[in-house]
């Protein structure tokens, strides 16, 4: 069974926030701290997903290796940094992904499928961003990209994967500023 680190993604360009999303403050430090600190709190050894031209200074971190192709791409990089790794991947635009979410996940991680992941109950598809890939995915992800795909919820949808399902509430994507005042007054009341 491979080892579970994790990968934070923090590359996106927030076109529709206006600003960066991991910068996002909810709890009194930025989203991407925080999204970090989840992972770590299980022992998972973390990584954060960037661009090339994005100046974060920490030390665990992994640069695109492909052009485009969104949260795909941070998805391919980590395993072409270490594709013996299974990958818990978290983005920083969830707020409300908690502990108890991401040891849900670990608790049902099941390594013979593809990947472990969590659906919102009155949810269609799965959450591709909190998700455990495992390594066999790699190449259904590879062949996926060679047929013109770059949509990781459409290789959850058509691959052999293990499905958890929690309260939509917690796996709501925060994308624009209008989420975000929401999201933080909900929080913080």
């Amino acid at each position: 069974i491979a080892p579970v680190q994790g990968l934070v993604l923090a590359g996106g360009k927030s076109i529709r926030m206006g600003t960066d999303k991991g910068k996002l403050d909810f709890y009194g430090k930025n989203q991407r701290d925080i999204a970090l600190e989840l992972l770590e709190k299980q022992n998972l050894k973390t990584f954060l997903s960037i661009r090339e031209d994005q100046e974060i200074n920490i030390e665990n971190k992994i640069t695109y290796k492909y052009v485009g192709l969104g949260p795909f791409r941070a998805i391919c990089s980590a395993f072409q940094e270490n594709p013996n790794t299974a990958w818990l991947v978290l983005a920083t635009d969830l707020p409300f992904v908690n502990s108890e979410t991401v040891k849900l996940l670990l608790k049902h991680r099941n390594p013979s499928k593809a990947a472990t992941n969590i659906k919102g109950k009155n949810k269609q598809f799965p959450e591709p961003l909190i998700t455990i890939w495992e390594p066999k995915s790699y190449t259904l992800l590879l062949n996926y990209l060679a047929q013109g795909y770059s949509c990781p919820r459409k290789v959850l949808i058509n691959s052999d994967v293990e499905i958890i399902e929690i309260d939509d509430d917690f796996i709501r994507n925060i994308n624009t500023p209008e989420e975000f005042k929401a999201a933080h007054k909900e929080i913080n009341d």
